[in-house]
């Protein structure tokens, strides 16, 4: 059963502002703070690095639980209390002190962020079959908006405003809050709101029934080890891609130029190829395709020129990024998962992807020392290993009992 219109998109709206300030932004603050932060932590590079890793791994293992929870407690109830939960975290990172301190509360953060979006991300299964890779699109295209805001205001804008890097994070905190109460106040359950019980449901789902169900199911790993391998050699390049475009363009403003359109690109991919899907009726298909057409990019990248890079550099982020939220809606689509244990399915998959966030700059960057084209090749061929996994979905199909 799917939800009248104005309640779905009404709620597709505020999850698409909760993507934005209670996980894009909360995500990619940091690195944009990190300068002013080690300044006076007096922080090493390689320190840097490691608290960028607890962030990642710490969403990476708390993912699967965060959707277990969404399952468990409900939709609106578990999304509009995890807005708390990550205004405080973020909040404790402006409290740190030191380097143990901002080490903690960096993971805590990534914890925190992932009790938020496996639960968000079913969403798009409260509209008919024929919507949701456009409402799932919409809604992850939140997170890429944050990334674009967080990056381009924080540092040069709201850090002198606001006097210093640890009220900025106050402000994203207070901000994280507030979005937190309207959703509360909004997104009602199903006895305040009762056109809508696929979507704010509270029935109650046995943590071991989630395991149960969601384990049992072969796309669900399939898509799991497909995004590993394809998002996270996309997290693995936008760490890499700007060192490596100052040394091929010999230009810093121009590799950094580059660098940005990676993101305004992802946002095009993470809304394009999904709808492409659901026109199509071939999510397999179009996921196939788009994930060879981002190992063509990844591929050719160590061997092209500077200028090649304006197109080579937004195709791989368009198509990564498309691969991730065609994930997401071909994880809710799924007959054995559906809207009830879709929170449990994204937390694996939103798990093993940031595990591959974690693991492929660890192995990159050795490789990058030995040669600085080897990280693509690295890369590529996990792309090629996403698309194997890929290949063994179950064919294109509507889910029995879909709507649309």
């Amino acid at each position: 059963m799917t939800v009248k219109s104005p309640n779905r998109w009404l709620i597709l709206t505020l999850g698409t502002l909760v993507h934005t300030v209670a996980v894009g932004i909360p995500w990619t603050v940091m690195p944009v703070l990190f300068t002013s932060a080690s300044e006076e932590l007096h922080l090493s590079l390689g320190e840097l690095g490691l608290l960028w890793s607890m962030l990642v791994i710490g969403s990476a293992i708390f993912a699967l639980p965060g959707g277990m929870l969404g399952d468990r407690l409900g939709f609106a109830r578990t999304v509009g209390l995890s807005c708390f939960v990550v205004a405080a975290c973020s909040a404790l990172r402006g409290l740190s002190t030191n380097l143990a301190t901002l080490t903690v509360f960096m993971f805590l953060s990534g914890a925190s962020i992932a009790l938020v979006f496996p639960t968000l991300q079913k969403t798009g299964g409260m509209f008919p079959r024929r919507q949701q890779g456009l409402a799932t699109g919409l809604l992850i295209s939140g997170f890429l908006i944050g990334g674009v805001l967080a990056t381009a205001l924080s540092a040069t804008v709201l850090m002198p405003l606001l006097g210093g890097w640890r009220n900025v994070l106050f402000a994203y905190s207070g901000l994280c809050a507030l979005i937190g109460i309207v959703w509360l106040l909004m997104v009602k359950g199903p006895a305040e709101n009762p056109e809508a019980p696929a979507v704010t449901s509270t029935i109650k789902v046995g943590l071991r029934d989630c395991v149960k169900v969601v384990f049992r199911v072969r796309d669900t790993w399939l898509l799991s080890m497909g995004n590993l391998a394809v998002v996270g050699s996309f997290i693995a390049l936008t760490g890499y891609l700007p060192t490596y475009l100052e040394q091929a363009t010999r230009s810093k403003t121009m590799g950094d130029t580059i660098s940005a359109t990676l993101f305004g690109a992802s946002i095009i991919g993470a809304i394009l190829v999904p709808t492409l899907a659901d026109r199509l009726r071939a999510p397999k298909t179009v996921l196939l395709t788009v994930t060879a057409i981002a190992f063509g990019a990844i591929a050719f990248m160590p061997f092209a020129a500077a200028e090649f890079f304006w197109v080579l550099v937004p195709v791989a982020g368009a198509s990564t990024q498309g691969v991730g939220t065609l994930s997401v809606t071909r994880v809710v689509q799924t007959k054995e998962v559906g809207f009830a244990y879709a929170g449990t399915a994204l937390g694996l998959v939103g798990g093993m992807t940031n595990f591959g966030g974690f693991v492929m700059p660890a192995i990159g960057g050795p490789l990058a020392e030995v040669n600085v084209t080897w990280p693509f090749v690295l890369w590529a061929a996990f792309v090629l290993l996403g698309a194997g996994c890929f290949a063994f979905l179950r064919s294109d199909r509507a889910p029995a009992g879909a709507s649309g």
